[in-house]
């Protein structure tokens, strides 16, 4: 059978292979038509050969590919930049088909985010071709070769699973509480009670965007304490 659409009334329609090129009526809109020639289907070739790991030139992430499938451009389906899959050789090693050169692997690490699935954060590339990451955790932007998110410390990568995450601790929060413990024996001193309000109000904040807890309560320890502080200068001013 050759499925066609009638051009005037858009309707499914459909013909027996001996009809092609003959007249047929829109059963429709009666529109007389010309049943047309059958089209070849061309059937996918499926890759064969072994499978080899590889990695992304601009993300270094970790790709698999078949051996049919080597010198065939594609996109990273992780940082989508276009990639040329590069050829295997019988003794195993990856040969460059552009410069025909061994490509040797890639010190960096393999981005954990390239395998994190729905996780995994987003990729984000400005118009100036710039790409930046995207964190799924408290949506901040950071530089496509961080291994951790600059404001949470949520790890990008498998080296930034094991270093200490930047931003995982919020000074503001420590800084709020010691200010707070210091300005109850202060007295008259109100100068570290407001500070410590100050900073307890952007470290909780901080905190609350990484969904800190441990430093949400510093920074609510010192913002009480120091309201305990701004209370003993009220009352020993008025008496």
């Amino acid at each position: 059978m050759i499925p066609f659409v009638c051009h005037v009334c858009r309707s499914a329609l459909s013909a027996d292979d001996k009809q092609a090129g003959s007249a047929l009526r829109c059963p429709t809109c009666m529109t007389v038509l010309t049943v047309p020639q059958p089209q070849a289907v061309a059937v996918p070739s499926r890759p064969s050969g072994r499978r080899f790991p590889f990695q992304c030139a601009y993300c270094s992430s970790r790709l698999e590919a078949n051996e049919s499938m080597g010198g065939q451009e594609g996109h990273c389906p992780t940082c989508d930049n276009k990639i040329t899959i590069p050829i295997l050789h019988r003794d195993g090693r990856l040969i460059d088909p552009k410069s025909g050169q061994i490509i040797k692997p890639d010190p960096h690490p393999v981005h954990a985010y390239a395998a994190a699935g729905a996780r995994a954060p987003t990729i984000l590339r400005r118009p100036d071709g710039t790409q930046l990451i995207r964190c799924t955790h408290c949506a901040a932007e950071s530089p496509v070769s961080a291994n951790n998110c600059k404001n949470c410390g949520m790890p990008f990568t498998l080296e930034g699973t094991t270093a200490q995450a930047p931003g995982s601790e919020s000074g503001f929060c420590t800084a709020s509480l010691v200010l707070g413990i210091i300005s109850l024996p202060g007295g008259c001193i109100i100068i570290p009670p407001v500070l410590a309000i100050i900073f307890g109000i952007i470290g909780y904040r901080q905190a609350a965007r990484a969904d800190n807890s441990t430093d949400k309560n510093k920074a609510i320890g010192g913002m009480v304490c120091a309201a305990i502080g701004l209370l003993i200068v009220f009352v020993w001013r008025m008496y």
